[in-house]
């Protein structure tokens, strides 16, 4: 009986230590499973942080930015491009550091990497800065050209003014241009800078261009007007070697309002639209910039050329026939109905996205004209020459009456000395 006892415990014993063995396997195995699994999560983690993870990125939506104790210090628009710091990741990443901003952070769930930045524009590099500078309030909230929020940033900055609009101010920030709000500033403050800006803008005119080097051409473009492949390469070659800075039309608008300050600069135009292919593929070629005056009717500003330099504006949709008011060649604004011309300005802002440049036909104009222009929408208008109580030219100049702005016409006896006398008038 004692035996069969012991030999019971025994049993009882061993079945204990069994079950013992099966539990300590059992949680041995789950411990050894969630280490697994977990290094396989923290692996699969390490590798989605890093799929978010770029020298480039750009922001998936609108998000906030961090500093580096992960409070909130502003906010970030969608599709906004970042330059990231070096970082090295880990399973603990929560943030990336941004390289455009001091001491700020964005989310890595919030961002998605692109392999390069888009170009910048870097022409506001060429303005004169004005003699002021803005120092914001603790909140400022960045924007672009087009009024477009990029970020806000809850920090004062002291940024120089480059451009005073009406109800703000363009300046330098990250390598950009952008803009903020008046109501945004805090104070603004004098510089001790010298920042100069020039007395005019040169504004050159030509209308048709050929290549001297072939006779056809040469015959195809007898007129006045008529500018040489080898003329212009030479009035090319003048404004590059000088430094003269070919503007855009917005440009010039908002030098002559105060707006914008200007180096030596020349805004480039071409009047109508034909037999210009020398000149527009020249001046692509050579990256100026210029604009085409094109009567909407004889060319489909869609159908037109396409570079990077050139904008097209109005030299009317089909008001550029002679004969039809007195006076001059008879240019048609001058005295046609006023719903007629209303109609054809309609027409050729429409098919030209909106443009409020005006070229007068024949650089024919009157009051009459004049206010029609600014009735459809035009901001704009530019003649020919000036009379000779003007001296030898006249330059677009701050302040100038931007409906009758004057330009130097180049015809075939235009030489480089005449374009020196002119652009010496620049100071």
């Amino acid at each position: 009986m004692f035996r069969v006892r012991k030999q019971k415990k025994k049993r009882n014993i061993i079945r204990y230590l069994i079950y013992i063995f099966i539990i300590v396997f059992l949680i041995s195995g789950w411990k050894y499973y969630n280490y697994q699994q977990k290094k396989i999560n923290d692996i699969k983690l390490v590798g989605i942080i890093n799929s978010h993870y770029n020298t480039y990125i750009k922001t998936a939506k609108e998000t906030d930015l961090y500093n580096n104790l992960g409070e909130v210090i502003g906010k970030i628009n969608k599709d906004i491009e970042l330059t990231l710091k070096n970082l090295n990741i880990d399973k603990n990443t929560k943030y990336f550091k941004v390289a455009d901003f001091k001491n700020t952070y964005i989310r890595y769930q919030d961002v998605e990497t692109i392999s390069n930045l888009s170009p910048k524009n870097n022409r506001y590099k060429k303005y004169i800065p004005f003699n002021k500078s803005v120092i914001t309030k603790n909140k400022v909230t960045f924007k672009d050209e087009y009024d477009n929020y990029l970020y806000t940033l809850n920090e004062s900055y002291e940024l120089p003014i480059i451009i005073n609009d009406s109800d703000k101010y363009g300046v330098e920030f990250n390598e950009q241009l952008l803009y903020i709000d008046k109501n945004d500033v805090e104070e603004v403050i004098d510089n001790n800078i010298d920042s100069k800006n020039v007395n005019g803008v040169g504004v050159l005119n030509y209308h048709f261009f050929y290549d001297d080097n072939d006779p056809d051409a040469i015959k195809n473009c007898n007129e006045i007007i008529c500018a040489s492949k080898s003329d212009l390469q030479t009035h090319i070659d003048f404004l590059k070697n000088n430094d003269i800075f070919a503007i855009t039309m917005n440009e010039l608008e908002l030098y002559m309002d105060g707006k914008l300050q200007l180096p030596r600069s020349v805004l480039i135009t071409i009047d109508d639209g034909g037999r210009n292919e020398v000149g527009i593929d020249m001046l692509s070629e050579n990256k100026l910039n210029f604009t085409v005056f094109l009567i909407t009717s004889w060319y489909n500003p869609r159908d037109y050329y396409k570079t990077d330099y050139i904008e097209l504006h109005s030299h009317s949709h089909d008001m550029h026939d002679g004969g039809e008011c007195p006076g001059g060649q008879g240019s048609g604004i001058k005295c046609l109905p006023r719903d007629y011309i209303l109609e054809d300005l309609r027409k050729s802002r429409e098919s030209l996205g909106g443009s409020t440049a005006f070229c007068y036909p024949f650089y024919e104009y009157n009051k009459y004209s004049e206010n029609l222009l600014k009735e459809a929408g035009f901001t704009m208008a530019f003649i020919g020459e000036v009379g000779a109580s003007y001296g030898p030219y006249k330059l677009a100049e701050v302040g100038g009456d931007k409906m009758k702005i004057p330009r130097f016409v180049v015809t075939t006896y235009t030489t480089l000395n005449d374009l020196k006398i002119y652009f010496n008038e620049i100071k």
